[in-house]
């Protein structure tokens, strides 16, 4: 009869169940895959998939004992590695986002909202319109199958260790990198601000010269209609905004690995 010890079953269990906590924590806080209305079940059948995927690939997975000090531990190290990968392109994807309130707030469409289904709060139709394409765009330049290949090399970075982890250093470069939702975001938004500005500066020359002019009746349709007219021109270059964008979410998830693999 075939007998086999507690550590062998721990150690067969632990060559899949600490992947799997890895990209499941990168999955819910990853564009598309940590979307609010995604079945939970879904991103729970992916993370499954990905590490049975990768796991006869990985370096051997440290004999720990589960219920221990140290299984919680390197638990909740595995959840904070894969939610730092995840959280780095969603930080830098939401520029996109931040660009279409400014957008919206100079078209004077701040009013109009609707509950955004993919981040679950309630947001302007522009920032909602311009973060559907963003999604869209990510998957186009297969930035999801870039974050699917990130995830399999941060355990050659950062191996599943109960001495390896992120350090301060890490959380503060994702802290900076969050920096870069407001210069990437006005930097996309500057074009289109630009021809509001242009119009505002038009519209004040008319009301100077014609006082009667009935500014609500005249601005707002102008507004509309130049700010659509900027965003119908900048359209065609977004494929290569959102290219750069992932290049960038890229590079700051390998900071934050190779950071964390430092120690």
């Amino acid at each position: 009869m075939i007998h086999f010890t507690s550590t062998q079953v721990e150690l067969w269990i632990g060559a899949f169940f600490w992947p799997f906590v890895r990209v499941l924590a990168m999955l819910s806080a990853a564009p598309v895959f940590g979307m609010g209305n995604l079945p939970t079940l879904l991103r729970i059948g992916l993370a499954v998939l990905m590490a049975v995927a990768i796991a006869p690939t990985l370096p051997p997975m440290p004999p720990v004992q589960f219920g221990t000090a140290t299984a919680w531990m390197l638990l909740l190290q595995q959840m904070l590695v894969g939610g730092a990968i995840g959280l780095s392109m969603t930080v830098i994807l939401t520029a996109v986002q931040f660009a279409g309130g400014v957008i919206g707030l100079q078209m004077g469409m701040g009013f109009a909202t609707l509950f955004d289904p993919v981040q679950g709060v309630q947001v302007t139709s522009l920032m909602s319109f311009l973060n559907m394409i963003t999604l869209l765009l990510f998957l186009a330049v297969n930035g999801h199958l870039v974050l699917l290949a990130v995830i399999a090399r941060s355990f050659t970075l950062l191996p599943v260790a109960p001495n390896l982890g992120l350090t301060a250093q890490t959380w503060y470069a994702l802290a900076q990198g969050g920096g870069a939702i407001f210069s990437l975001g006005l930097a996309l938004a500057a074009p289109v601000v630009g021809v509001l500005l242009i119009a505002n500066l038009g519209l004040g020359v008319l009301t100077k010269l014609a006082p009667q002019l009935n500014l609500f009746a005249v601005g707002f349709p102008m507004f509309f209609i130049m700010g659509f007219l900027a965003l119908y021109l900048v359209m065609p270059v977004m494929q290569n905004v959102v290219q750069h964008l992932v290049d960038v979410g890229l590079s700051l998830s390998s900071q934050v690995l190779q950071q964390g693999g430092a120690r």
